[in-house]
């Protein structure tokens, strides 16, 4: 009698145990905060440590409980080439940056390249051959209309489902929607759901760039809005974004699962540096 007692009390002991469990990974979020720090000169800043970053999420302080820096951790890349109308003059300009950006990514970094105009287009992944990804895009045509949201919704989705936490879009666009099913607002309640880093490179003269819709979207994710004229290369930029990417301080904390926008506030204290990170994330 007293080993069936015993083993019943194991039994519950084991069952709270787990149920335990079971409540922390439902009740508990990692928030993941990937940080860009410059100087004045805008140069990127190397060897700062964990005790020189301070990180707020809604006026709170948090514990940074991951660091690490630098290119120690594997991206997963989404690039975006709009093929409406409107890029007639700019496409030959996003194939060739593709092109140079796609063979210099680290082996280790996924990505994949989808195009949309009418209709959002898987046209290549990192585990296809090259010539895959240049027959595709031989094929294409600049026609019709834009579903940037749409698209956006799509490449944000995909890097939601990688367990990667550095998570980057690349779209070519000039900013102008005027086909999606979607709306800028869910946008931009995706990008803060799925943690993506967006980054928008939009080629052309700045007056035809809808700069209120690039600009927001890229600022509250982490990431920029690059403006590139038609008579300058693609590839200085995309080298940017690469190396940004390579250059930035990842911060990671454990916080309670609470619904809604939670807003982030990273800071420096001491140093006069230039600091870049999303505002917020939305669980």
């Amino acid at each position: 009698m007293k080993n069936i007692f015993f083993a019943s009390l194991c039994l519950c002991s084991f069952l709270m145990c787990v149920a335990a469990q079971e409540t922390l990974k439902v009740d508990v979020n990692l928030v993941n905060v990937f940080v860009t720090v410059k100087d004045d000169r805008d140069n990127f800043v190397p060897n700062l440590t964990k005790s020189d970053f301070r990180l707020f999420e809604d006026g709170q302080p948090q514990e940074i409980q991951i660091f690490e820096k630098q290119d120690k951790l594997d991206s997963n890349i989404g690039i975006l080439m709009d093929t409406s109308g409107s890029m007639v003059d700019i496409l030959p300009y996003m194939k060739r940056g593709i092109r140079d950006f796609t063979r210099v990514l680290p082996k280790n970094d996924n990505y994949f390249v989808a195009s949309f105009g009418t209709a959002v287009k898987l046209i290549h992944t990192s585990s296809q051959p090259r010539k895959n990804l240049d027959d595709s895009m031989e094929t294409l045509k600049a026609w019709g209309t834009s579903k940037l949201f749409d698209a956006l919704q799509f490449g944000a989705g995909r890097l939601m489902s990688s367990e990667r936490p550095r998570k980057a879009l690349i779209a070519f666009t000039d900013g102008n929607d005027n086909g999606s099913t979607v709306s800028y607002g869910a946008i931009e309640e995706q990008v803060q759901k799925s943690g993506t880093m967006l980054y928008f490179v939009a080629i052309g003269s700045p007056i035809l760039v809808d700069s209120h819709t690039l600009e927001p979207l890229s600022s509250i994710s982490g990431g920029r809005t690059f403006y590139v004229s038609k008579q300058d290369a693609v590839a200085p930029v995309l080298d940017q974004i690469r190396t940004e990417l390579s250059q930035q301080y990842y911060l990671g904390y454990y916080t309670l699962r609470r619904p809604g926008l939670h807003r982030l506030r990273v800071e420096i204290p001491g140093k006069n540096l230039k600091i870049r990170a999303k505002s917020g994330y939305r669980d």
